[in-house]
């Protein structure tokens, strides 16, 4: 969008820092008065698949989780495309071929791996002219999509695209720029783009001199940033406009955003643009306010009409701006948004105004989005990024632009930190003024709709229900416990079980899933709540942190409670998919019963643990208490050597090598909770087997004769070069495997995996490791799992286990594609 190009992802470090900005008490600011925040900036890690947008992620109507990127290169034989990638969530998605080499069977010409005839034939397309040249410009439009979102009524997915069109319209090397709409209903195969729905207040022609009679002109809008507000029941989206030198290139930057409710499907007609502090032009063609951070020197947070940019004044952009004529670049510029839960408040990063590469990450915020007044909040310290396009990610579920929890992941394609293309960092936002919890988490309340409909747990049973009215049950009855992180629990006042969805599955995000009420699992996102508070009527939407999905409650006998994407409007379409469902089903009020909470306690799992006879352990274990009391530690199944204080620290030095079932319990005397785990301690004396005694036994496939990548490369010494199965005539499919004879027999216990240094082809993402006496009889894996996407080694740890052959087996590659590659291999054990 804008700047289209490809570039290689570069290795990232990590930096650790924390910075503090005060913001001041303003009657200007639509932040809590005297709040204070403070950004503490984490860990990084490298992106795989940056693109020439921001990844727009959703999920389908199947629970199937999706993000999209596009790029629309200039050249004559540069790629124009959209992509759509799928997995779990975003660590494990990868490229979706089905959907991104989709061919129109109704026209060879249309597809999503060439969109050339998509875009030169869309509405914009059709009004475009060809530059004097096509040397820079090939086309007449350029076209991306970004911004997808999924109707609840029919499961068809809506995007916003931008559109990069009639190049050098002046003669100048730039273009104008419009967003229209498109709508897939086949899940992504095939798309119509049929309307314009935001475009420039001024004329799009080329060399149209009335218009623009003097040394500058207006590039238009683009480079849209879509926010879906579950709470206010509209589509919010940010995008920029550009001054552009007629002799030159563009020079000020600003930002804009226009709103559409959602019923209307991001239809032409229902877009409102943000001008003169109301939501009162029209999406095609309307005036556009230029946003601005809100402070003592602007307390509306735009730009006076009188003081916008005017074709009518003459001299060049940088001249108009010294004069007065027309403001400068905008620090709001393209910004992406998400409401931080925790905080209460919008979250917005926009481009910085200094793209040197050498300024931090700004932080804005807004708790009001009617009213569209930034605040800078703080930035990112020494963590420096120019970069291109953002987008916030929860860290928890890791599927969720919309909604995010105090910490998240922050990331960035093309132009990031040290040079990188693409990479995340780990954010934390904290406030002496986070959002105030909207219920006593000491009492209990009834969940229900304005119907008198409340939600209560089957008797006897792990399902819900919902009844037309309350009966005094404590069945009925819910508590609330904060996670401190935004997000809440919720648990039944008669059984203390939790209400929610299984996590660990992603038919639980299907749209209609029904919410259970099972044993508190702490590490279960499933069971974790976002209570979104409506912008009107003292209600609020249950969102489900795993599936984004809002709780609703219906006299329908077939769906007494579910789980279904946000809506505040009743299905008229007649599509089954929607049925009859209506926004009041969704819309809870929230009401006291009077009665305190049931106690419970969860226990955080700490996951596989792993030692080695005679060094020395401290992990400690945590667990919380839904009426905040203080909890005593105890434990079953420790290695020996190893023990649990009442705090929940596990020290000691193990003795005995093996692998042991652990149970610990927190308890508070009224109330306990548990959580199993395996912890495996392996023998002493292990280290690394020196590389010189060991030999590939064999390889599944070796590329030889178009690059040197022969399989031997794993145990050379040398991380520049590296093992890489064949990739052409003909190309190897996957699994592939490697095997190491060891030379001697040896009790084995770990595998060390670096990965290719030098691009992400053929890094291996699913594995199984095996260890084998003989190098033929290799029984069940001793390991599975999955490597990151990274530079960096990778250890794999497991049970002791003897044997003189081990056997690595790659079941896939981090970006779907058929190959491995692996620079060294090392081994490990006594």
């Amino acid at each position: 969008m804008s700047r289209s190009r490809r570039v290689l992802t570069a290795a990232v470090a990590a930096v650790a820092l924390v910075t503090v900005s005060a913001v001041a008490s303003s009657t200007a600011s639509a932040l809590p008065p005297g709040a204070t925040y403070t950004i503490s900036v984490g860990s990084t890690a490298s992106y795989a698949n940056p693109n020439d947008t921001p990844a727009s992620t959703y999920v389908d109507k199947d629970g199937t989780f999706y993000y999209q990127q596009a790029a629309a290169l200039y050249g004559a034989s540069q790629g124009r495309f959209w992509d759509f990638f799928t997995g779990t969530n975003f660590d494990s998605a990868t490229r979706s071929s089905t959907i991104s080499n989709y061919v129109n069977p109704a026209n060879s010409s249309d597809r999503n791996n060439d969109t050339t005839w998509r875009c030169n034939n869309s509405p914009t397309g059709l009004q475009s002219t060809y530059a004097p040249s096509t040397a820079s410009y090939s086309q007449r439009n350029f076209c991306d999509l970004s911004g997808v979102w999924v109707d609840p009524d029919t499961g068809n997915w809506h995007g916003l695209v931008h559109n990069e069109f009639t190049p050098q319209p002046f003669g100048d090397g730039l273009h104008f720029d419009a967003i229209d709409h498109a709508v897939s209903t086949d899940q992504g195969r095939t798309w119509a783009i049929d309307n314009h729905v935001i475009t420039s207040p001024y004329s799009t022609t080329r060399n149209d001199t009335t218009a623009f009679p003097n040394q500058t002109y207006d590039y238009g809008d683009g480079d849209q940033r879509l926010l879906v507000d579950a709470a206010s029941g509209y589509f919010y989206v940010f995008y920029g406009s550009r001054i552009v030198d007629k002799s030159g290139s563009w020079r000020a930057f600003y930002s804009h955003v226009a709103r559409a409710p959602m019923s209307g499907k991001m239809a032409p007609s229902s877009w409102q643009k943000w001008y003169d502090g109301s939501w009162s032009q029209p999406g095609v063609g309307g005036k556009e306010s230029n946003m601005v951070p809100v402070n003592a020197s602007n307390s509306t947070g735009y730009t006076p009409a009188s003081a916008e940019y005017n074709p009518m004044n003459t001299g060049t952009a940088s001249q108009q701006i010294a004069a007065g004529k027309m403001p400068d670049t905008s620090p709001l510029f393209v910004m992406n948004v998400s409401y931080n839960a925790y905080l209460g408040v919008y979250i917005g990063t926009p481009q910085a105004v200094d793209q040197s590469g050498n300024a931090p990450q700004e932080y804005y915020a807004t708790d009001d989005l009617t009213t569209q007044k930034w605040t800078r909040i703080g930035d990112s310290g020494s963590y420096h990024t120019a970069s291109w396009y953002r987008w916030l990610l929860d860290s928890a579920n890791k599927t969720s632009t919309t909604i995010i929890g105090k910490s998240f992941r922050s990331y960035c394609s093309f132009g990031c930190a040290s040079g990188s293309s693409g990479q995340y960092v780990n954010i934390s936002i904290d406030s002496n003024s986070p959002a105030p919890a909207p219920v006593d988490t000491s009492k209990t309340y009834l969940i229900g709709t304005g119907s008198g409909r409340v939600l209560a747990q089957v008797s006897g049973n792990t399902t819900t229900t919902s009844v037309p009215a309350a009966t005094g049950s404590n069945l009925e009855a819910w508590s609330f416990t904060s996670l401190s992180d935004g997000s809440y629990r919720i648990t039944n006042a008669s059984t203390g079980q939790a209400l929610g969805v299984d996590g660990a599955v992603t038919t639980t995000r299907a749209w209609g899933a029904k919410p259970t009420v099972t044993a508190v699992n702490a590490t279960n996102v499933g069971q974790q709540w976002f209570i979104l508070k409506n912008t009107s009527g003292g209600t609020y939407r249950l969102v489900n942190r795993h599936s984004g999905l809002v709780l609703a409650l219906s006299s329908d006998s077939t769906r007494l409670t579910e789980t279904t994407p946000a809506r505040d409007w009743t299905n008229s379409t007649g599509n089954p998919v929607g049925g009859s469902r209506t926004g009041a089903e969704q819309t809870m009020t929230l009401t006291q019963t009077g009665t305190t909470g049931t106690e419970t306690v969860g226990v955080t799992n700490p996951g596989t643990q792993t030692g080695t006879v005679g060094t020395a352990v401290s992990k400690q274990i945590t667990a919380t208490d839904s009426l905040g009391k203080p909890l005593t530690f105890t434990a079953t199944g420790l290695p020996a050597g190893l023990s649990i204080s009442s705090s929940g620290l596990i020290t000691g030095s193990p003795t005995t090598a093996g692998t042991s079932s652990v149970t610990v319990t927190a308890s508070s005397g009224t109330a306990s909770g548990q959580t199993t785990f395996t912890w495996t301690v392996n023998p002493t004396g292990g280290g690394r087997f020196p590389q010189s005694s060991m030999t590939v036994k064999s390889c599944d496939s070796q590329e030889t004769t178009n690059e040197n990548a022969p399989c031997t490369n794993v145990l050379d010494g040398n991380s520049a070069t590296f093992w890489h199965t064949k990739w052409s005539n003909p190309v190897a499919q996957m699994p592939h495997e490697i095997q190491i004879d060891l030379g001697a027999s040896h009790s084995v216990t770990n595998l060390y995996y670096l990965p290719r240094q030098n691009q992400a082809n053929g890094r291996i993402a699913n594995y199984e490791v095996y260890v084998s006496t003989d190098g033929t009889t290799w029984g069940t894996a001793v390991a599975t799992g999955t490597f990151a996407n990274n530079t960096t080694e990778q250890t794999v740890t497991f049970a002791a286990k003897t044997g003189r052959y081990v056997r690595l087996r790659a079941l896939s590659e981090v970006n779907g594609n058929p190959w491995t590659s692996v620079a060294e291999l090392n081994i490990g054990g006594v």
